[in-house]
């Protein structure tokens, strides 16, 4: 049986990341300070009966995960348990049955199994997950080189492949981002953290139930990843997922996502108001197929309705491309439809200092951007803050609600 190890970790201040890079003194991702794990008391305890806590893995504002071992037959698994300030929190518990029940209801390779839940004996409530070895997509975009394009379109497939087994499973994620895809050593793309899933309606497959009295008047979400149809609260639907598919597509082929300001209305109101740039206009060293930029023009529609007509069609046409990719390798030159090998650079990209990407503009440009926002907020009933909400796990582009006046 392995040691149970209080392992010394850097936690940032912000994203609730974790590094056991002692030479680390801020956070990769988002330039946050980090500082020590404290010393935690469930380090070496045995939850459930039969998980002995081994290690932490990282911590977000309502949960934290482990590294734990099952007994007696050893076998090493992750195990997410509410933090001990939310207990008897009924929003936190509401959020974590539904994380459990909704990623139990899905068969795929490609999300993250789930083999336990239940309650502490101090009354947290837990889940026991298979142990993924790997990194989040977001630490792959932002370790040079990125992904080339090639890489991006197999990640895209997988992640496709899950929401095809999520949709027919009548669950929609809701809160698809980078930071809730993860890549796994062994080349599996994994998608997990289904706390703010959405049921759909066992009559109509394209349809969510009403939601819950406190998401009544909220906008639940991540803005850099969110389909207007969210946003203007019209409904929510499968090809909501799909757009949010689109916007990691675009920014794994060229760095950044198609809509982004500092503010999270300013974000939301260009996701309603904008169409979005070409790949090859954003970087014009991009050689790829005019099917890709249809692609991702398609999943990036304003209205549901236009986007494919489900994850299955995402990805047929993901899988074309790949053998695209395949054929032009094999005849070694130059495809008229692109080569789909370039390495995006690192070097060319522009962040904000909160370590979030962000396209250059114009300061006319972000001033009708902030006014047309602010317009935006008063018709949709928004308050003038955001209220940010760390989810069950690090993330690095909160998901935010909105709740109206």
């Amino acid at each position: 049986m392995q040691q149970a190890l209080a392992v010394e970790l850097r936690v940032c201040t912000k994203c609730r990341a974790s590094y056991r890079d002692a030479r680390l003194s801020v956070c990769p991702r988002d330039g946050a300070p980090l500082t020590m794990w404290e010393e935690d008391p469930l380090i070496g305890q045995v939850v459930g009966g039969r998980y002995q806590i081994l290690e932490p893995i990282g911590q977000g504002g309502m949960g934290s995960v482990y590294l734990a071992e099952r007994l007696p037959d050893e076998l090493e698994v992750a195990v997410k348990i509410v933090r001990p300030e939310h207990i008897g929190n009924p929003t936190v518990h509401e959020r974590f049955l539904r994380e459990v029940k909704h990623t139990s209801a899905i068969s795929s390779p490609h999300v993250v199994k789930i083999f336990d839940s239940g309650m502490s004996d101090d009354g947290r409530a837990f889940m026991v997950m298979e142990r993924l070895e790997g990194e989040t997509l977001t630490e792959r975009l932002r370790r040079p080189p990125g992904l080339r394009p090639v890489e991006a379109l197999h990640v895209a497939r997988d992640i496709a492949r899950a929401l095809a087994a999520a949709h027919a499973a009548g669950v929609i994620h809701r809160d698809l981002k980078p930071d809730n895809i993860i890549l796994c050593r062994d080349g599996t793309v994994k998608v997990v953290d289904l706390g703010i899933a959405k049921a759909l309606i066992p009559e109509d497959k394209h349809k969510v139930a009403e939601p819950s009295l406190t998401e009544a008047h909220r906008v639940v979400g991540t803005p850099a990843y969110m389909a207007p149809e969210i946003i203007t609260k019209e409904g929510l639907y499968p090809a909501s997922d799909l757009y949010a598919l689109g916007v990691i597509l675009y920014e794994a082929m060229v760095g950044e996502p198609p809509f982004y300001e500092k503010d999270a209305i300013g974000t939301m109101y260009r996701h309603i108001h904008e169409a979005p740039k070409r790949l090859r206009e954003v970087d014009p060293g991009l050689d790829i197929p005019g099917a890709l930029e249809t692609l991702v023009r398609d999943l990036l529609a304003k209205s549901a309705a236009d986007r494919p007509a489900d994850a299955n069609d995402v990805v047929q046409r993901l899988e074309a491309l790949m053998r695209m990719a395949r054929d032009h390798a094999r005849r070694g030159g130059q495809a008229e439809t692109g080569e789909l090998t370039k390495v995006w650079s690192p070097k060319d990209r522009i962040s904000s200092p909160d370590g979030e990407p962000r396209r250059p503009s114009k300061l006319k440009k972000r001033l009708f951007v902030v006014l047309a926002a602010a317009l935006l907020a008063l018709v949709l009933g928004f308050g003038a803050t955001a209220a940010l909400i760390y989810f069950l796990g690090p993330s690095t582009s909160d998901a935010v609600q909105l709740p109206s006046d």
